[in-house]
């Protein structure tokens, strides 16, 4: 399905993608945000509170649901929750550490340590996790909620995660879907999401990037606002 037309003129339609915040410990499973985090997530909530969203979805995982909470409570919104839009499942690496996961299961850490790598390695998210096939139809659902969310009126913000957001902006994009990450998704990096013109098409895809701190980096060019 193409995604709705503006017409000629009119402002495109957007849909903000956003990566939740630094969290957790450096084991794997569902953490809150960390100190860093949460000043990643101030420190953007302070940058879009010139303009007005209509709409903030969230992953259900808390590392998603905090940023939401924290972008949100600047914005005037409540998060609406969506399973699709959650990352991987860890499965059995819950409560592990990288090195341990990697000891116990080498051949799944073999691209690195990823979801995105852990599918392009074994075809899973995880050992105990989903596979590639259930993950890419949470994605393929994702892609349909940005697209519905061009059809609105006004802005829509969107937090998930750097793997399901990569397998979505593909789909969006009309790319071949591939275990590879050419969205490369900082903690509170931003990506917008735009369909415009006579002819539908999305792009293009400026990122905000911000430091451990919250500091905001060089975002490349149009990723002003």
């Amino acid at each position: 399905m193409s995604p709705p037309v503006t017409p000629r003129g009119a402002a495109p339609a957007q849909v903000w993608l956003v990566r939740h915040a630094a969290y957790g410990d450096g084991r794997f499973g569902d953490q809150g945000l960390n100190a860093a985090g949460r000043a990643q997530a101030v420190a953007l909530r302070d940058r879009l509170g010139t303009l007005r969203f209509e709409r903030l979805w969230s992953s259900p995982l808390r590392r998603a649901r905090e940023t939401a909470e924290i972008l949100g409570a600047g914005l005037g919104l409540e998060p609406r929750v969506h399973a699709c839009l959650a990352e991987g499942d860890h499965g059995e690496l819950a409560g592990l550490d990288p090195r341990a996961a990697r000891a116990r299961w080498p051949g799944d850490f073999s691209r690195g340590h990823s979801v995105v790598a852990r599918l392009a390695a074994s075809g899973r998210t995880a050992p105990g996790g989903e596979t590639r096939e259930a993950f890419l139809a949470r994605a393929s659902e994702a892609c349909g909620l940005v697209r519905a969310a061009l059809g609105e009126s006004g802005l829509t913000l969107v937090v998930s995660h750097g793997g399901l957001l990569n397998y979505a902006l593909q789909m969006l994009a009309g790319m071949p879907t591939r275990d590879e990450v050419p969205f490369g998704f900082d903690h509170c990096g931003v990506v917008r999401v735009l369909a415009y013109g006579e002819s539908p098409a999305f792009g293009p895809f400026p990122m905000l990037r911000f430091g451990p701190g919250g500091e905001a980096g060089d975002a490349g060019p149009g990723a002003a606002f």
